[in-house]
């Protein structure tokens, strides 16, 4: 009997020694993000926290309460260094905001919408419709004539569109193509609204993620690190266009990233840009996928001319990605 016990108080100890060990080596990976742990990382970052306070489960015992109680706090810590929906859910304000509607209004503040459009439906893409939105940003586009018809239903003679094979950016007024430098994952315009406000525009679409949940393979680690630099390679020719936009101008980068939301291939719109949701964002701002949204690859980077008032995320009926409306209002 006394044996068993000993068996069963390593086991409890050992249970409660791994969920610590787990929490502090998926703490260093998403405060790094090194690309050797894009299969960690590719992950929503409460996933972690099931299999570790699982082990704790495993460890109670009325005798170390302290302990777990220690390790079940180390797992609070994590979740709310590096878990965002807790922060999101807990804004309160309304939606729309009145202090945006009331600078819109006043010809002070823009409504960004952007959508994944399934491979190019163009009923996806007429979604967007229904947010009455002053800027649209596509990715997996519908051909040049869906997008020049869905230009026009938004915005009658004041409609101005830019197409590209994947991406495209409809507004309300003017747009004028930049040079882009041959890159082909974005479609990059300067934007002047029929209400005067003016900013450069870019919709974006990122290399699809590796969806490998085979942790216990070396060859998936490897297909993660190796789809992860690609990615980064595009996120640093992105971040080099915007550092070349004119200073002073305001710009907004928006679209389908397929990165987590914090992942390192944001880093390169830092130094000018800043992300809408962080800053405005309300409930559950998950876009992928559209019936079961656990990551938020889908997402909107202004310049600090602007400010996010509001960001939401809204379940769509053709796409497989929630639609992103980003309420913005200038500084």
């Amino acid at each position: 009997m006394a044996a068993s016990s000993k068996v069963l108080n390593g086991i409890q100890a050992v249970a409660l020694g791994l969920s610590a060990l787990l929490c502090l080596a998926v703490a260093v990976c998403y405060h790094l993000r090194p690309d050797t742990c894009a299969a960690v990382t590719i992950w929503p970052v409460w996933v972690w926290a099931a299999p570790g306070l699982f082990l704790v489960t495993l460890a109670a015992n009325r005798r170390r309460k302290r302990v777990l109680t220690a390790v079940v706090l180390l797992w609070l810590v994590y979740l709310g260094a590096f878990a965002e929906e807790p922060r999101s859910l807990l804004r309160r304000h309304g939606w729309p905001a009145t202090d945006w509607e009331a600078a819109r209004k006043q010809g002070r503040a823009l409504r960004v919408v952007s959508l994944n459009c399934a491979g190019g439906d163009p009923e996806a893409a007429a979604e967007v419709l229904t947010y009455d939105p002053d800027i649209v940003l596509l990715q997996e586009s519908p051909t040049r004539s869906h997008v020049r018809q869905l230009a026009q239903r938004l915005f009658g003679r004041e409609a101005g569109l830019l197409w590209r094979l994947d991406t495209a950016i409809i507004s309300r007024g003017e747009v004028r193509p930049l040079a882009t430098g041959g890159l082909q994952l974005l479609a990059a315009a300067h934007v002047h609204l029929a209400s005067g406000i003016a900013a450069d525009v870019i919709s974006v679409h990122l290399f699809s993620p590796v969806l490998d949940s085979q942790l216990w393979s070396g060859d998936s680690w490897r297909r993660q690190a190796a789809n992860r630099r690609a990615r980064r390679g595009q996120a640093d020719e992105l971040g080099r266009l915007v550092a070349a936009l004119p200073q002073g101008e305001s710009v907004i980068v928006g679209g389908d990233f397929n990165a987590p939301a914090g992942d390192a291939i944001y880093r390169p719109l830092k130094p000018r840009l800043h992300e809408a949701f962080a800053e405005g964002g309300i409930g559950w701002g998950n876009t992928a996928f559209n019936d079961l949204p656990l990551e938020r690859p889908d997402e909107v980077w202004v310049s600090d001319q602007l400010r996010a008032a509001a960001v939401v995320a809204r379940k769509t009926k053709r796409s497989d990605h929630r639609m992103v409306v980003c309420d913005l209002v200038l500084r």
